[in-house]
């Protein structure tokens, strides 16, 4: 897409009526649960997360799911309608959202027998006595006096938004949630009114709505979130989705719809695709929907990365806004840098996922490329240094690249030596099935890097001399961790990195991976193995692969697994290779097997510490500071956060 920013994006910046209300452009941020509430109530914290979207040129704002009613899991970060405490928190919500001519969204919602987190307190309820495919439970069936009990309380709760200043509200029906089971035939196995056909089980549905309506006004946004494709056999699928929500609207019309994929089942990672899934993977299905829509406007959701996809997506036909949700934690200001453009400087979302994974562990959203979610646009900003220093930075992986920008930033001379190549684990993760994502996250932060001014030295691995060449102040060192060879197979296999960056010979034999660290790399690295050899084993000592996976790309993984047929061994390491006869045992038994015909042994081990350089640089008087994997191996949403706070401190 070539042109002036007001050509390129000609329908992204389109205003269009909403309702009886109007949005100033096409682009949503859409519901998340940050995670930043207390007691159920929103902080200062979660007002300033809602105002830094509206300030960086979002069109509409949806909350995170706020609960209506007690029965609905009260997690203390999540929150809820239902309490007085919190109602001037939403007041001011709406107020700091409002003021930057962007629409406040409430999503009222009820987790129904989904057990996202669970607590003592869990009421599950749902409309058959069918499992919650995560935890287990099984929900009581509901009554007609409990329907009409949370009929009501969905009406006072958009009551209550709408008297705080909300624009509107969003009926999450989607994701195995309450009200999306009672639209499924897979979850709703009802008799009464409220099951069997299209009719039955949209009226739970259709009597909310009336309901908001009679509470609240003809002005009031009422917008529905519900499956396009639940995934599951005996789910819904676009037809049926069609179907209902044409029944929806011919008696209890709603002013946007936005058609959502998967649901609490082995699909629940469909309802935020990752990194391993195509860019706007659902513009097929969302396009078929939509032809049912007459004409109410539709909103697309799922890995649209940049405002380029958005504007190819309303232009396909596929629907009226876009939602960008992860993007936008990535950078809120996505939508003012593309108007102003300004693309180059836009912090890419890696689609990790690791925002949700970090809700789904009970703590607050957090983002490895935007360490400012929550935080006001000042607050986020770099502060500037007391007085410019001269820092040295060691090392041109990710953390070395966020060290030296964030230096610079704050206004130090840096010099990064940062060997042969930039990106490092990341760069060379990048070549994995699913991982390329990564990539751009190296290409951005070289790009920051040098805008903010950090001079580059690319060559060998950088040695004392070379550092003392530079006559820093202060040296940061990011250079990384070498994994230990595993100690059972001396002098056999390769690392994962060597296996990705030196090229790859003829494939023959049966592949083995001994995935002590067995993140998503490494199963993606198994999926690449799989490919390759005609047989792909992947040994942990792990209960299962991807333990420390985030729940929804965890699924992924696994589906990806099976598919490829690689054969998980949980519980068990290597204790040698006889030949192509490689040994292991039962951790938990000590009971011997053997793996035969082994071409390929890959290992991905614990890893140590590449700090060499410290201690000669110390002698020499300078503060030395390490970052990323050279002061801890870690993820990537903690190294980077290290290797800023790190800078910081300078």
């Amino acid at each position: 897409m070539s042109g002036a920013p007001a050509e390129r994006y000609e329908r992204l910046f389109t205003p269009m009526p909403l309702g009886r209300r109007e949005v100033k452009n096409r682009i949503a941020f859409p519901a998340m649960i940050t995670g930043i509430g207390a007691g159920n109530r929103p902080t200062e914290r979660t007002v300033a997360a809602y105002a830094r979207m509206a300030a960086g040129g979002a069109g509409m704002v949806v909350s995170e799911a706020l609960a209506v009613h007690p029965t609905s899991e009260p997690k203390p970060f999540a929150l809820v309608t239902y309490d007085p405490a919190g109602w001037d928190g939403f007041a001011r919500i709406a107020d700091a959202v409002e003021r930057e001519d962007c629409r406040m969204i409430g999503q009222l919602y009820h987790l129904g027998r989904s057990q996202l987190w669970t607590t003592g307190d869990a009421r599950p309820m749902g409309p058959s006595a069918l499992p919650d495919f995560y935890s287990g439970t099984m929900p009581r069936v509901m009554s007609h006096g409990d329907i009409a009990m949370l009929t009501d309380a969905f009406a006072h709760s958009a009551a209550m938004l709408a008297a705080r200043g909300f624009s509107g509200v969003e009926l999450h029906a989607a994701h195995g949630h309450l009200l999306s089971l009672f639209l499924s035939p897979w979850s709703n196995h009802r008799e009464d009114a409220y099951g069997g056909d299209v009719t039955g089980r949209t009226r739970f549905l259709r009597e909310v709505i009336e309901a908001i309506r009679a509470a609240t006004g003809p002005d009031f946004v009422v917008g529905l979130k519900m499956p396009g494709d639940e995934g599951v056999r005996g789910g819904l699928r676009p037809a049926d989705a069609a179907a209902l929500f044409t029944r929806v609207q011919a008696g209890a019309p709603v002013d946007y719809v936005c058609f959502a994929q998967g649901t609490i089942a082995p699909s629940f990672g469909d309802h935020v695709p990752d990194m391993h899934y195509p860019p706007t993977p659902y513009l097929d299905l969302q396009r078929e929907v939509r032809a049912a829509a007459g004409g109410v406007p539709v909103v697309a959701v799922g890995r649209v990365r940049s405002a380029a996809e958005a504007e190819t997506t309303l232009r396909s036909g596929a629907a009226d806004l876009v939602a960008l949700g992860r993007a936008l934690v990535a950078d809120p200001d996505l939508p003012r840098k593309a108007r102003a453009g300004q693309e180059e400087q836009i912090r890419p979302c890696v689609y990790c996922n690791a925002c949700w994974g970090e809700v789904h562990a009970g703590r607050p959203a957090a983002c490895p490329v935007n360490p400012g979610f929550g935080l006001t646009a000042k607050e986020a900003a770099p502060v500037a240094a007391a007085s410019a220093r001269r820092v040295t930075v060691v090392g041109g992986g990710v953390a070395g690249l966020e060290a030296a920008r964030t230096a610079a930033d704050r206004g130090h001379r840096v010099t990064l030596l940062a060997g042969p190549r930039l990106g490092g684990r990341t760069r060379a993760e990048s070549q994995l099935p699913g991982r390329g994502d990564l990539g751009r996250l190296v290409a951005s932060q070289e790009e920051a890097a040098r805008r903010a001014g950090v001079e580059f030295v690319l060559g060998t691995p950088a040695g004392e001399a070379d550092v003392l060449a530079t006559a820093p102040d202060a040296v940061i060192l990011a250079t990384g961790a070498q994994m230990k060879p595993p100690t059972a197979l001396p002098g056999t296999g390769t690392g994962i990195n060597d296996y990705l960056t030196t090229p790859a010979g003829p494939a023959s034999g049966t592949a083995v991976i001994l995935g002590e660290d067995d993140g998503a790399a490494v199963c993606a690295l198994a999926e690449l193995l799989a490919s390759r050899h005609p047989r792909t084993v992947l040994l942990t000592p792990r209960l299962a692969p991807a333990e420390t996976v985030p729940y929804t790309s965890r699924l992924g993984v696994h589906r990806r697994l099976s598919a490829a047929r690689v054969e998980v061994v949980t519980g068990a390491a290597a204790t040698g290779l006889d030949g192509t006869t490689l040994h292991y045992e039962n951790l938990f038994t000590g009971e011997p097997a053997t793996i035969d015909d082994v071409g390929q042994v890959v290992w991905s081990t614990a890893r140590i510490p590449s700090d060499d350089l410290a201690e000669p640089l110390h002698r020499h008087g300078l503060p030395v500071h390490r970052v990323g994997d050279a002061h801890a191996p870690a993820t990537l949403l903690t190294a980077l956060a290290q290797a800023r706070a790190t800078a910081q401190e300078l």
